[in-house]
């Protein structure tokens, strides 16, 4: 009987060792797998939230850009939203709403600076009124771009405050486009006023200069005339709101006449080139830039 009794506590001490066994097993496995889960969850909040950061810098970046410009009018809050990105024309902007941006500052500043207005703009019929034939004044085109109520009006009168102000010195001197035609069209128009006829203008073809950004021309000039026409197209080329370099000039002088054959090089602005820098964000938390660079 005693016997008997003992091995039923040793069987019941056995089983509660094995429940106590299986019951501790299976908490590690909880606590394990709660320990899996915890770290991928941390991980993913962390991914996110790099992801979210990320973003958040892209658009505080874009946002920056378009109101440092003055494209739009300021956002109402820190970034500009989708409803006010798409409600944004930048011809009805009015200039006044967007002080110290680089459009305004342009515009405003640069197009009445009196070294650039002093070399003067004549020859378009746009920049004079047809009633008084005086030339249009920076404060009229002004008042009357505020003043237009129509979208194409706004915008033909801020395309004429760049066409008859100083600030259309700016791509005279420096054209925006590697345009062969209109350099021919200006050193014709230095021929003219020089008093020599050219038997031909040759403008040669558009290249790379040392300069960053700057297109170069290359150009072959000849001048057959007497000593005063050769003279008076140099110093009108000296004088030329377009930039021509002369590199290399030959000046022969003849009984009664002063030849020129020189090479030069007009310059443009190459076209501006913008591309997005793309960030890939890894789960370990690594960033890939660009064409996978780190």
């Amino acid at each position: 009987m005693a016997k008997s009794v003992a091995i039923s506590k040793r069987l019941k001490i056995d089983k509660a060792k094995q429940n106590m066994l299986l019951a501790v097993a299976g908490a590690a496995f909880i606590l394990g797998i709660s320990l899996v889960f915890a770290v991928y969850f941390l991980r993913y909040i962390r991914f996110n939230s790099k992801v979210i950061s990320e973003k958040d810098e892209a658009i505080r970046s874009y946002s920056s850009a378009i109101s440092d410009i003055g494209i739009c009018r300021k956002p109402s809050g820190g970034v500009y939203n989708s409803a006010e990105l798409s409600s944004c024309k930048p011809d009805d902007v009015d200039l006044n709403s967007i002080p110290n941006t680089l459009r305004y500052n342009v515009i405003m500043n640069v197009s009445q600076n009196e070294a650039l207005e002093s070399v003067g703009r004549t020859g378009l019929p746009i920049c004079y009124d047809s009633s008084t034939g005086k030339k249009l004044s920076f404060e009229s085109l002004l008042e009357r771009y505020r003043y237009a109520t129509t979208e194409t009006a706004r915008e033909n009168y801020l395309n004429m405050i760049g066409m008859c102000s100083a600030l259309r010195v700016i791509p005279d001197a420096l054209p925006s486009t590697a345009n062969a035609l209109a350099l021919g069209a200006s050193l014709n128009k230095i021929f003219q006023i020089s008093s020599y006829e050219p038997e031909g203008i040759t403008p040669g073809e558009a290249g790379e200069s040392d300069l960053p950004g700057i297109g170069a021309i290359g150009v072959s000039l000849q001048v057959e005339s007497d000593a005063e026409t050769t003279m008076r197209v140099i110093d009108n080329l000296e004088k030329s709101i377009r930039e021509i370099s002369i590199h290399t000039a030959r000046i022969e002088q003849g009984a009664n006449s002063l030849n020129l054959d020189a090479s030069a090089t007009a310059y443009y602005t190459e076209p501006a080139t913008l591309s997005e820098n793309i960030e890939t964000v890894f789960g370990n938390g690594r960033v890939v830039k660009g064409e996978g660079e780190e």
